[in-house]
């Protein structure tokens, strides 16, 4: 039996199905006039805010100080990722101003109004945006587009470009360049933006299917948590202090079981998402990282360890501990005998002054792989006596593990366990 992750399908159970990112989809409206081109540009405002860190003082709010406080941010976001070409030539952009607008559903997004001049009256037009690819390299944009008399709808994404030339006659040609897009030809048709979203929204669920496990709204709430968390630490005395180092822990801890579930679920699907909950817990100095070894991400325990520091005997020194006994255990190699020992040991220890701790079942699970680990061992060296010693002591375990917790995880672990260490 390997050193395998046996919470893994009770964080499974507590995800819900649901088609991935089905709310990230974001809006325009392009209307020119003359020889200038009016945007008004609607991104879910979770998603910005992940990737702009508006919200600065982590209240969970966007307020209007801290969009002004960001609009420097926004304009260059705007700037970077749509592409407004008139007459041949690149048009730059002109803020006009940000806000936020709520859809039917209360759903918030930033909304950003630009202006974009030419320098003659625009004859052809060629527009391109790919917002929020850091985060969905697929995720598109529903625009409705007005030129010359005539309106359309459009998507945008990474690889699809408007173009149109607008003729003074009103005479409409339109030519859209789309690579690989399959539902482009149900929204050209498509004559109100609502029909338009209910189509893409419809064809991406139907296309997705998956599990949404790790999103940018969650994503982003958890980052915030920890930054809060680390600002209360540097600020706070006791006893306020020790319940952020352990609540920073948990947070932590949490976010590494997501983004292992994700990786189990998707593989590489949200590598972007990934990147980001890497990049941004090593810029708070929150631990988490990804082991080669193991294959699996993990937190490095240190709020857990400071709270003990200061709390050993805190309302949280089991659950603290038991984290790092446990994340010691996962990323053991088990192939020393001092080291396997020392885990044995600590683990009896922790049994010993938290007999009624809530995860004992799992302890004990842990402590018996160590034995049937220390059994493997000794027998390599050829020190049978202590390999005995070892397989009955792993026995022991597994048979207090069935009759203590009968019809757990653990029991079943157990049960496997056992017909390992059976003498034939």
């Amino acid at each position: 039996m390997q050193r395998v992750l046996w919470t893994a399908a009770v964080v499974a159970a507590a995800t819900v199905t649901a088609s991935a990112h089905a709310n990230s989809v974001s809006y325009a409206s392009y209307v020119v006039e003359g020889r200038t081109v009016h945007a008004v540009i609607r991104l879910p405002l979770d998603d910005v805010d992940l990737l702009l860190r508006l919200d600065r003082d982590l209240d969970g709010q966007v307020s209007g100080e801290e969009l002004d406080a960001s609009t420097a941010a926004i304009r260059t976001y705007l700037a970077k990722h749509l592409r407004v070409v008139a007459n041949g030539a690149p048009v730059a952009e002109s803020l006009e101003r940000v806000g936020i607008w709520r859809d039917g559903s209360a759903f918030q997004y930033l909304e950003g109004h630009l202006s974009f001049q030419a320098v003659r009256a625009v004859g052809e037009l060629s527009m391109h945006t790919d917002f929020l690819i850091e985060l969905y390299p697929s995720h598109k944009t529903l625009a409705h587009i007005s030129a010359a008399g005539h309106e359309e709808p459009f998507t945008f994404d990474s690889t699809a470009t408007y173009e149109r030339r607008i003729a003074p006659d009103r005479m409409t040609t339109v030519a859209i360049v789309v690579i690989g897009v399959a539902i482009l030809g149900l929204l050209v048709m498509a004559r109100r933006r609502k029909t338009a979203a209910a189509i893409v929204m419809v064809l991406i669920a139907a296309a997705a299917q998956a599990d949404v496990i790790m999103s940018a709204p969650a994503l982003n709430a958890t980052l915030k948590t920890l930054e809060r968390l680390k600002r209360q630490t540097a600020a706070q005395a006791r006893p306020d202090r020790e319940e952020a180092l352990f609540q920073l822990g948990v947070e932590a801890d949490r976010l590494a079981s997501i983004m292992n579930l994700e990786v189990e679920s998707h593989g590489m699907q949200e590598r972007e998402l990934l990147d980001i909950a890497l990049g941004r817990t090593k810029e708070l100095g929150v631990g988490v990282a990804y082991n080669r070894d193991k294959k699996k991400f993990f937190y490095d325990g240190a709020a857990f360890a400071e709270y003990l520091t200061e709390a050993p005997r805190g309302a949280h020194a089991a659950a603290a501990e038991f984290k790092l006994l446990s994340y010691r255990f996962y990323q053991s190699a088990a192939t020393d005998i001092a080291p396997l020992v020392a885990s044995a040991d600590a683990k009896k220890r922790f049994l010993a002054r938290y007999p009624g701790f809530d995860a004992n079942a799992e302890l004990r699970l842990y402590l018996a792989v160590d034995y049937r680990d220390l059994h493997r061992r000794y027998l390599e060296a050829g020190d049978h006596a202590n390999a005995a010693t070892c397989r009955q002591l792993a026995r022991a375990q597994c048979l207090r593990i069935v009759r203590q917790y009968p019809r757990t995880e653990q029991a079943d672990a157990a049960r496997q366990l056992l017909r390992g260490l059976t003498l034939r």
